[in-house]
């Protein structure tokens, strides 16, 4: 195929094609001129590229939780978020059972993500806080179809976009 057929395909420009087709990125010729670039080879570069594409960090709607930060008098910054099942909700949409979804939509209401600026070597061995107490959780992984872990990985999220 021609190198603007190849571009339509691979979803980039036609000077991109010609680079590919020049570094060895692609089999190509060229003929009279012009590049030939075989479709096997674009389709595997394609299938690289995807490999490598990188993803785009989601940025949590935090308006749709309750965010509260305070400082104790020891020095260390506190911040709570409560009202997870709002932060949640695409794992809770995917519980199939209306009844199973509403119970885990309660538990998580009544759970918290505490997020500290200073670690506490107290937390180290809980299964529900992580780097040393920096972020934990209330939640038990009472629900199944979503873990303790999901739960943290939601604090570690919430923590860098706060950041």
């Amino acid at each position: 195929m021609n190198t603007t057929a190849a571009a339509t395909q691979a979803g980039v420009t036609t000077a991109t094609i010609r680079t590919w087709c020049r570094k060895g990125a692609v089999a190509a010729i060229k003929q009279s001129g012009r590049w030939v670039i075989e479709a096997a080879s674009l389709a595997h570069r394609i299938t690289i590229g995807a490999m490598h594409t990188r993803k785009q960090a989601t940025v949590l709607d935090l308006t749709a939780a309750t965010v509260k930060t305070r400082t104790r008098p020891s020095g260390e910054t506190i911040t709570r978020i409560t009202n997870l099942p709002a932060l949640l909700a695409d794992q809770l949409n995917e519980i199939p059972d209306a009844g199973d979804r509403a119970h885990a939509a309660t538990i998580l209401e009544r759970a918290s993500i505490v997020i500290s600026d200073t670690p506490d070597a107290g937390w180290d061995e809980e299964p529900n806080a992580r780097h040393a107490g920096q972020l934990r959780t209330t939640y038990r992984g009472e629900v199944p179809q979503i873990t303790v872990d999901d739960v943290l990985d939601l604090a570690e999220q919430i923590r860098t976009q706060l950041a």
